[in-house]
């Protein structure tokens, strides 16, 4: 008698469902004074976000980034005085806008908008007459930005020695020279900073260039109506003209020696197109494969291959019209130079297109995933809006993300990371404990910059 047998069924193999990602419904409202953008999203809680885009015009490229951060304080403090006990209110500093962020209740929303726009319309920013020309108002006051200026000063103090603070400032200008993206905020300016500069700077763009977004449970139309005031009416001040574009340097890297560093500090990078420009989004996708996430190359070969770095990283920072690339890469000192070999080997397979589907896929789910995640908060949609506007980009633009990542080829990415990753070459700054074979050549780490006396 013949034993009949079954061959159990190979279990199918199990897939990740794609993520996907739609965009938020919004209404959009064009002012005289800007452009407000409100998002109804109903969820737990009864709070609303907004977030109040202020452009800057880049003045004297080696006080820019000085008088932004004092600006970014006075403005903390002013808006917590106006509206601090209806909403948790911040002041973000960027080289290319100050970003103004509100948390309340929805009830409180239109007094905390009316609020805010108060504490910054032409009342409080323009001042009298006097011999010097117009006095700056109560919003950067004498006491207000001597305050302003000591709060900047104690951070400065805590900071700006440390290696990843040089790392930083050598990167920007090795990446936008004289620039004033190139420089940092630096306490020797600090004294120089007067609340006439810092009204000029306020100033500097038209009220029209403003962006608000609202993110509430709607109607939408009665966000828009509480939101109105955050946009006040332009000031009276004459605009401070931009300061003339300068020449970015050529590329090179250097080393900075800092004794008794612990690791080597590598960061490396280039100028490169905006959100605006038709190839960001493969850009974006190649920077994520070479080091935007855990799965990234720099992870796979300097963490777990070669045990030389816990997590190097490779980021976009959007500024103004354009943005940065950074790679950034703490390391073992005695495998720094290794470390930059490797580095451009990966960025060599990656412009010449060695990596599998699979690769290009995964980087493209983690890109729309991530955004779905983004957005899966009140706060987290008002910062993806305020981000997209702050790039001169319609909020339609988040309309067709999905379709663009999903529609990349190999090639597309592949020529991406060529032509603005590898073929300009990389720039930057290594921070090192010393010298060592195989390093860019030395050049001597600015000192710290002595602290003014109170």
């Amino acid at each position: 008698m013949t034993t009949a047998t079954t061959t159990p069924a190979t279990p199918a193999t199990p897939t990740t469902p794609a993520p996907h990602f739609t965009a938020p419904a919004h209404r959009q409202l064009e002012l005289d004074r800007g452009t407000l953008v409100a998002v109804d999203r109903a969820g737990t809680g009864d709070l609303a976000e907004a977030r109040l885009l202020l452009p800057l015009v880049p003045g004297p490229a080696a006080a820019h980034a000085t008088e932004v951060d004092v600006a970014a304080e006075a403005l903390r403090e002013a808006l917590e005085e106006a509206a601090g006990a209806l909403a948790v209110v911040r002041a973000e500093a960027r080289p290319d806008r100050i970003v103004v962020s509100a948390r309340c209740f929805t009830g409180d929303l239109a007094q905390v908008c009316a609020r805010i726009g108060a504490a910054l319309g032409p009342e409080s920013l323009e001042g009298s007459e006097g011999p010097e020309g117009p006095a700056p108002g109560a919003l950067f006051g004498s006491g207000r930005v001597d305050r302003a200026r000591a709060a900047v000063a104690a951070r400065l103090s805590a900071a700006e020695r440390h290696p990843t603070v040089v790392a930083r400032g050598g990167f920007l200008r090795a990446v936008y020279g004289t620039h004033a993206y190139g420089h940092t905020a630096t306490a020797a300016r600090l004294p120089g900073v007067t609340g006439r500069a810092l009204a000029a700077l306020l100033a500097g763009s038209p009220a029209a260039a403003r962006r608000a977004v609202v993110v509430g449970r709607g109607p939408v139309g009665g966000l828009l109506d509480a939101a109105r005031p955050l946009l006040p009416a332009a000031p009276r001040l004459a605009p401070r003209p931009a300061a003339a574009p300068q020449d970015r340097p050529a590329g090179g890297t250097a080393t900075l020696v800092s004794p008794g560093v612990a690791q080597t500090l590598i960061r490396l990078g280039g100028h490169v197109p905006g959100r605006v420009h038709p190839d960001y989004p493969a850009l974006q996708v190649a920077v994520l494969m070479l080091g935007g996430y855990f799965g990234s190359r720099l992870t796979a070969v300097l963490r777990e291959r070669e045990g030389l770095s816990y997590a190097p990283r490779a980021v976009l920072d959007p500024l103004g019209g354009s943005a940065a690339f950074t790679l950034e890469a703490d390391v073992r000192s005695d495998g720094a130079a290794r470390a930059l070999v490797l580095i451009d080997e990966e960025l060599e397979r990656l412009a010449a297109g060695a990596f599998a589907p699979a690769e290009l896929l995964g980087a493209q789910n983690f890109t729309v995933g991530s955004m779905a995640m983004a957005c899966s908060s009140r706060s987290g949609l008002a910062s993806v809006f305020a981000g997209t506007l702050v790039s001169g980009l319609s909020p339609r633009w988040l309309g067709g993300y999905e379709e663009r990542v999903r529609a990349l080829s190999a090639a597309d990415v592949a020529r991406a990371a060529r032509t603005y990753l590898l073929e300009p070459g990389l720039t930057g700054v290594l921070v090192a404990p010393a010298p060592a074979e195989g390093l860019p050549p030395v050049r001597p780490a600015p000192g710290p910059a002595p602290l003014p006396l109170p």
